[in-house]
Formats: C-alpha cells, structure tokens, sequence
C-alpha cells in the first residue's frame, strides 16, 4: 500500500470519528438543554412549593411533606443541570498549577482528566440505579407523604448519565482535535 492510499484511508477514518463525535454531541446538547429545561421547571416548582406553603401557613395550617418536595425537587434540580453546566463550562476551571506546563503535557492531564470525570460519573450513574431498584424493590415510601420515590432516584441516575454522555463528548473532542479544545 502506498503512502497515498494510506493518507487516503486516514482521511477517512479521521472524517468517520470527526462524523461519530459530531452526532454525539448533538445528542449530549440535545438530551443536557432538555434537561437543564425540567430543571428550571423543578426550580421553579420548589418556589412555588416554599411559597405556598409559606402562605398557606399564614392563613391557616402548612400542608404536610413540604421539606420532602422540596428536597426532591432539590435533588432533580441539582442532577439534571450537571451535563449543561459541563457543556457550557459553566464550572470553576482552576488552572493555575496546569498552565505552567507545556500544551503536550496540558493537553495530555485535560485527557486524562476528562476521561476519569466519565468514568467516574458513569459509575456513580450506575450505583444510584442500583439503590433506585433497591429502594423499589423495598418497597420504601417517603416518611411524610407516603408515596414511592425511587423514580425520583432514576432521574437523578439520569442526570448523572447526561454528564458522564457530555464528559465523554468532550475527552473525545479533545484526543481526536475537535472543536473546544
């Protein structure tokens, strides 16, 4: 094979992973604005919850499992923002030590680094589908309200997926060369 045809075949796979990398992004910001948009509503939501609550208790007697809501909606707030914030970089990027480094060794920790973040996130995904099922599996109410809340735990697991799907996104961004690096 000649030195050609290989650039060729390289080319090719290079536009083939570019290609595979641009449709997970599209997916990472589809599925993380969609839920960066149910968190707002969850946020908005847990408001009206303290509010009302708030004024109910004025003009007679609070209604019973506020702190429950608001806790859960707290924790779908929190999980369901987490892969838009990572996609908007959104977050505190402490650079201080890395960026006296040269860009091989910068570009190779910002890697590594990511790719960690993924695994890490998706482990943690994992487990709280774990404990979702066994809290289902219990059978476990809530103490104030006595309902089932295991599927408030699988959207938190979910929340957790769509950061670990944007980390992902973002270490193969940076090892192949794309956008954002």
């Amino acid at each position: 094979m000649g030195v050609l045809e290989e650039e060729i075949i390289s080319e090719r796979n290079s536009a083939r992973s570019s290609e595979a990398v641009s449709r997970l992004d599209s997916l990472s910001r589809y599925l993380n604005t969609g839920l960066a948009c149910i968190a707002g509503c969850s946020l908005m939501l847990m408001v009206l919850t303290v509010v009302g609550n708030a004024v109910a208790r004025e003009i007679s007697a609070p209604y019973a499992g506020t702190t429950e809501i608001v806790g859960w909606l707290a924790a779908v707030t929190t999980a369901f923002g987490l892969g838009y914030t990572q996609i908007n970089k959104g977050y505190v990027d402490i650079e201080a030590l890395v960026e006296k480094f040269p860009q091989v060794v910068q570009s190779t920790l910002k890697s590594l680094m990511l790719f960690v973040s993924a695994v890490f996130f998706g482990l943690v995904s994992w487990q709280v589908c774990i404990y979702a099922i066994n809290v289902a599996e219990n059978g476990n109410l809530s103490e104030t309200i006595g309902i089932t809340f295991y599927p408030l735990i699988f959207l938190v697991a979910l929340g957790f997926a769509g950061l670990t799907l944007a980390l992902l996104v973002d270490f193969l961004k940076q090892v192949t060369g794309g956008e954002g690096k």
